[in-house]
């Protein structure tokens, strides 16, 4: 799962690709390598070829906006994997979805209702809202605003390290 970060003419993030797309990328001249030193340690190694992390658009290109999509994935992301009532973090084949307003009820499938939760405190809230059930949410469910930035966090801190600077200077 190698990825690199694709950025425009003006050096603004705009995409997280595959190593392989980046390769036919960089190959047909549309894109060149974003960091001014050739960094070895910034580099990804694929059968035996150093392939960029970050690499920038020769052309200009208008980039449409792109909504976050609405899935379990995303939301336990959002969560960092931390049931949103007890606290503790699992991994994700042991976290369900609630509904904080419950579904019985008509609450909506929507980021700001749903949250990650362990199966036992899905179990203690049962079909009641958090009040009701006694219970306190950590964080007040949101929808994430910036497609990239809660892309990145997919990604081991060790390649990200690279990309940071992109998004801390747009």
């Amino acid at each position: 799962m190698k990825k690199v970060l694709l950025l425009d003419s003006h050096n603004h993030p705009i995409n997280i690709c595959s190593w392989k797309r980046a390769l036919i990328l960089l190959i047909k001249g549309k894109a060149e390598n974003a960091r001014m030193l050739n960094d070895i340690d910034s580099m990804i190694k694929v059968d035996n070829i150093l392939i960029p992390c970050v690499i920038k658009l020769t052309y200009e290109l208008a980039v449409p906006y792109k909504e976050l999509p609405f899935c379990r994935e995303n939301i336990l992301v959002r969560d960092n994997f931390v049931c949103q009532y007890c606290g503790k973090k699992f991994p994700a084949e042991e976290l369900t979805l609630d509904h904080v307003f419950p579904k019985s009820r008509f609450g909506p499938d929507i980021w700001e209702n749903i949250v990650a939760c362990c199966k036992e405190c899905n179990q203690k809230k049962a079909d009641r809202t958090p009040k009701e059930a006694r219970m306190k949410l950590l964080r007040r469910p949101y929808r994430p605003k910036d497609y990239l930035m809660f892309e990145m966090q997919k990604y081991p801190q060790s390649l990200i390290k690279y990309w940071l600077e992109y998004f801390e200077a747009s």
